[in-house]
């Protein structure tokens, strides 16, 4: 459950992206809202968003290259790495990408979001959890507060 589109690279057949602040029949994202709203897979949401930029992430994303040419661009399931070889790639746009190569590799490593993350056991055992620290003791112990 989430209102960040980064997560938006997780959608696939067995994960869907819940926002609560979406109006009601549109609260959930799976892979074909994203392919159909945005035109890239869920796999190509961050080479999406490394190009377009996020402000949200602080990612400025390439002068010139809005949400339909990265789209058109990434079409048919090309990745970043295929990009910069590729044919559609041409003229101000290529120096554009080009000279912005680091960055924008940089910039979707920002984005890319793992879901290889061990998370233990699963197995539910019918006792609490153990109480959760107050946030002032954490900030306390941190010396933030």
């Amino acid at each position: 459950m989430s209102g960040d589109k980064d997560f938006y690279q997780l959608a696939s057949d067995r994960v869907r992206i819940l926002n609560t602040a979406r109006r009601a029949g549109h609260r959930l994202t799976g892979p074909a809202e994203v392919t159909a709203c945005y035109g890239v897979a869920p796999v190509r949401w961050p080479d999406y968003r490394a190009l377009t930029g996020d402000p949200a992430d602080n990612i400025p994303g390439i002068r010139g290259i809005g949400p339909k040419t990265a789209a058109a661009l990434l079409k048919c399931g090309t990745s970043l790495n295929e990009l910069r070889g590729s044919a559609a790639l041409t003229g101000c746009r290529l120096q554009a990408v080009t000279a912005n190569w680091d960055k924008l590799l940089a910039w979707r490593d920002i984005i890319r979001l793992s879901d290889k993350v061990p998370l233990g056991s699963t197995a539910v055992t019918g006792q609490p959890t153990a109480p959760m620290p107050r946030a002032a003791e954490i900030l306390d112990a941190l010396g933030l507060w």
